[in-house]
């Protein structure tokens, strides 16, 4: 079913809802729509609550704001859970969209059960060098030569290191899988390494493969993502019986 919320500063927010259960909420990349994830959709729908947005500025969502900030993303976040009456979500992010999943996270943690991270970057200079030069061309382009404000608002958004703090993640309890690809747009190393003083997280490294791994590799995202949801699922039970 799809659905339109309206938010507080005149935008208004599209997303989807597909199937029925535990809901797993998908936030696409930088410059894309909820429809990135279509690869995804068929395999998981029968086994959770699909939530697919357009976040801000992209699709068929309508920012009013003459800025765009993780802070509006996530306060469209949680009014979608608000109008779903969703008390804990679990979240599969790509590339921007982990970068928003991990930020909401960070501040919303008893609203959230688990997160699977596909290529974030916890800061701008974590991607590599020709990645970073590219950001920055092409937002000069296009804001000072092209004149698109909406457009060069989406990409000053992917330059922007996340609002996030080392407190934030003391005692984190929320299980977490990041996966990169080998040949990614950030440096893997530097995001393992993050993932290593992170308490409950799994990192792993997809070979051969560059960014838009979801897409790529559909079969074995698909597969990795549940088999981390159920056995994460499982020992959370259990922790709770205990």
């Amino acid at each position: 079913m799809e659905k339109m919320i309206s938010t507080a500063d005149g935008g208004t927010i599209f997303y989807e809802v597909i199937g029925e259960g535990q809901p797993l909420f998908f936030i696409h990349g930088n410059s894309s729509n909820h429809r990135y994830f279509k690869k995804q959709i068929d395999f998981f729908k029968n086994k959770y609550q699909l939530i697919l947005m357009d976040t801000r500025d992209h699709g068929r969502s309508i920012n009013r704001s003459d800025h765009l900030t993780f802070g509006q993303i996530m306060s469209d976040i949680r009014a979608i859970l608000k109008n779903e009456k969703i008390e804990k979500v679990s979240f599969i992010g790509f590339s921007d969209g982990a970068n928003i999943a991990l930020t909401f996270s960070s501040y919303y943690r008893q609203l959230v059960d688990r997160i699977i991270l596909v290529s974030p970057n916890i800061t701008f200079d974590q991607l590599k060098f020709v990645s970073r030069t590219a950001s920055r061309i092409s937002y000069s382009f296009t804001k000072n030569i092209l004149k698109l404000k909406k457009k060069a608002r989406v990409i000053r958004l992917a330059m922007t290191d996340l609002p996030i703090f080392k407190y934030q993640f003391k005692d984190w309890d929320i299980p977490t899988l990041i996966v990169v690809g080998e040949y990614d747009i950030m440096e893997p190393q530097q995001i393992k390494e993050f993932a290593s003083k992170l308490p409950n997280a799994f990192f792993t490294t997809f070979k051969n493969t560059p960014h838009s791994i979801p897409f790529l590799r559909p079969n074995q995202f698909n597969h990795l993502a549940q088999k981390f949801l159920n056995e994460t699922s499982k020992d959370k039970n259990n922790k709770e019986k205990s």
